[in-house]
């Protein structure tokens, strides 16, 4: 018997067999045969042996499940409760509105302003910085995409019965071979760019781009350029000769900008690439695990294992994970 994930935390936290918890979740589980009625009066019930081989199958497949809220969140009106729900179910968390192409432009599913708002007010979702913001910026004065916080994660977790975590995003190294200059068109302008995850032709890089594919989704794929930052996918651009501590090279500053506007500080993160490329990263995403080791030919090899295994897949995430967890608790009591 399968479990919901709030099924999943009820369980987990009460793993001494007595277990309690809200009423439509436990009569859920009842249902399902993995509790039975333990004392009427308390309103406890006792986990069953099929409820224990659930829980102990859900912590190997996704390890142990989140701590409960305090409090069973309010469920939100229809919309905004559905733009809640939508946005943990994509794998970039965007509360998809008329201005994001990724939604409206396609015909997917998308809010519009007044539920947006609710769903910000309710503290459920909030906008990124950008590189142009003169100061930090709030929804109300831009009007820029809403991603989900980890409380509208927890809403969703609970009064959704999603299994959604943290965004996984995976930063690949860029590449010294790349295709070849697009030159100029008839008027003697330069011809448009390639775009990024199409530049980057050689056989590292192609390394590192399809074991990035078989880790996370091409919207959470970003490509580490040694002159531009960090670039998504779809991103123009031309070829060039630039190498990380060149005088042209990106900035810590910049890269510092784009892991903010990324929303690195609320994902787990991994690398591949080279130690260079750590070493620009690391200051602007602490949290960084970049499991990658030795030369470019080992590091292919272990490339080629993670997109083989997924088990190895797994291992690499749940690590980032826990760095994430560990930096950010050292942040809560520094």
């Amino acid at each position: 018997m399968s479990l919901t994930p709030t099924g999943a935390r009820i369980l987990h936290c009460n793993d001494n067999g007595v277990v309690s918890g809200h009423p439509a979740a436990m009569a859920r589980l009842e249902a399902d045969g993995l509790v039975v009625p333990h004392n009427a009066a308390a309103g406890t019930h006792r986990m069953t042996e099929t409820g224990r081989k659930a829980l102990d199958e859900w912590r190997q497949t996704h390890g142990a499940p989140a701590a409960p809220l305090a409090t069973i969140p309010p469920k939100l009106p229809k919309k905004v409760h559905e733009a809640v729900v939508t946005a943990a179910q994509r794998p970039d968390q965007l509360v998809p509105g008329r201005d994001d192409q990724a939604a409206y432009w396609a015909g997917e599913t998308w809010f519009r302003g007044p539920t947006l708002r609710a769903v910000h007010a309710a503290g459920y979702a909030d906008i990124r910085p950008t590189s142009w913001d003169p100061e930090p910026m709030t929804y109300e004065q831009t009007g820029r995409s809403l991603f989900l916080t980890p409380a509208g994660r927890a809403y969703a977790r609970v009064r959704g019965n999603i299994d959604v975590r943290r965004r996984r995003i995976v930063i690949i190294a860029c590449g010294d071979k790349k295709l070849p200059d697009p030159g100029l068109n008839e008027y003697g302008n330069p011809n448009p760019g390639y775009p990024a995850g199409k530049l980057y032709i050689g056989d590292y890089h192609v390394s590192l781009r399809s074991a990035a594919d078989t880790l996370t989704s091409p919207s959470l794929i970003r490509i580490a350029s040694a002159l531009h930052g960090l670039v998504d996918l779809q991103r123009p651009l031309h070829p060039y000769n630039v190498r990380p501590g060149d005088p042209r090279a990106v900035t810590p500053e910049r890269i510092a900008s784009d892991a903010a506007e990324l929303g690195t500080d609320d994902a787990d993160v991994i690398f591949l690439g080279g130690q260079d490329y750590v070493d620009l990263l690391r200051p602007s995403i602490p949290h960084l695990f970049a499991p990658l080791t030795g030369g470019m030919g080992s590091q292919r090899g272990q490339c080629k294992q993670a997109r083989e295994s997924a088990g190895r897949r797994e291992v690499w995430w749940k690590t980032a994970a826990a760095l994430h967890e560990k930096h950010h608790a050292t942040q809560r009591t520094a």
